[in-house]
C-alpha cells in the first residue's frame, strides 16, 4: 500500500474514531462563524460528474465519475469513499476526497455535532479553524473546518453533519485537500459536491 494510501485511511480514521456521548454548550477556542457561503465562483473541473445512490438506498450524491469510488459497510458504519488517489499518487500536495458515512445513533444533530468539535480540539494532530451552521440542501447541518498533518503531508478539512429525519443515523460528509495555494479554492469546488447530498425518502 503506497504512502497516499495510507495517509487517506490515517484521516479517515481520525474522522471514525470521534464518538460523541453529550452534548455541550459551548466550544470554547473554535469560532462559530457564518462565512461558509463567502467562496467565490470555483473554477475547478471535475470533469463528468455522476450521481450514486449506496446500496441500502439511504442516500444519493454526485460524485466526479474519473475518481476511485469505494463502498465500505459494516454493522455499525457505512458509506462512499471517493479520490482522486491515481492522479495524485505522485504529488500528494493535489490529493482531494469526498467521503459519504452513516452512523446509527441515539444522539441528536447538536449533541454529536459538538461532541466531535471537542474532540477534534482535543487532538494535537489536529487544527481546528471554524465552525458553523447551514441549511445543505433543504437538511439543517453543521459544518467544521480544520488542518491536519499526516506522513509529513498537510490537509484541510471539512465536515459536514447531516441527521435523517426519520431514522436514527447520522452522515459525515468529508471534504479533504492537500496543502496547496489553491486548497480554499478547492474545497469551495467540493462544496458543491457535499451540496448534492439527498436523503431518500422511505
Amino acid at each position: 500500500m503506497n504512502n497516499l494510501k495510507i495517509t487517506v485511511l490515517l484521516i479517515l480514521f481520525a474522522i471514525i474514531s470521534v464518538r460523541c456521548n453529550s452534548g455541550v454548550k459551548r466550544i470554547e477556542g473554535v469560532p462559530f462563524t457564518h462565512s461558509y457561503n463567502t467562496c467565490e465562483s470555483s473554477g475547478y473541473d471535475f470533469g463528468e460528474i455522476i450521481t450514486i445512490g449506496d446500496s441500502n438506498n439511504k442516500f444519493m450524491i454526485s460524485l466526479p465519475y474519473e475518481w476511485d469510488i469505494q463502498e465500505s459497510y459494516s454493522d455499525t458504519l457505512y458509506g462512499i469513499i471517493a479520490t482522486n488517489t491515481y492522479e495524485a499518487e505522485e504529488n500528494p500536495a493535489i490529493f482531494m476526497l469526498l467521503s459519504v458515512t452513516g452512523y446509527r445513533t441515539e444522539d441528536s444533530l447538536y449533541q454529536y455535532f459538538t461532541e466531535e468539535l471537542r474532540t477534534l480540539k482535543k487532538d494535537k494532530q489536529m487544527n481546528v479553524l471554524e465552525a458553523g451552521e447551514i441549511d445543505l440542501n433543504g437538511n439543517h447541518a453543521y459544518w467544521i473546518k480544520f488542518e491536519n498533518n499526516e506522513n509529513n503531508n498537510k490537509f484541510t478539512n471539512l465536515v459536514h453533519y447531516v441527521k435523517s429525519t426519520d431514522e436514527k443515523e447520522i452522515y459525515l460528509i468529508h471534504s479533504c485537500v492537500g496543502d496547496i495555494d489553491a486548497a480554499d479554492d478547492k474545497i469551495c469546488a467540493l462544496k458543491k459536491l457535499a451540496a448534492s447530498f439527498e436523503l431518500v425518502d422511505h
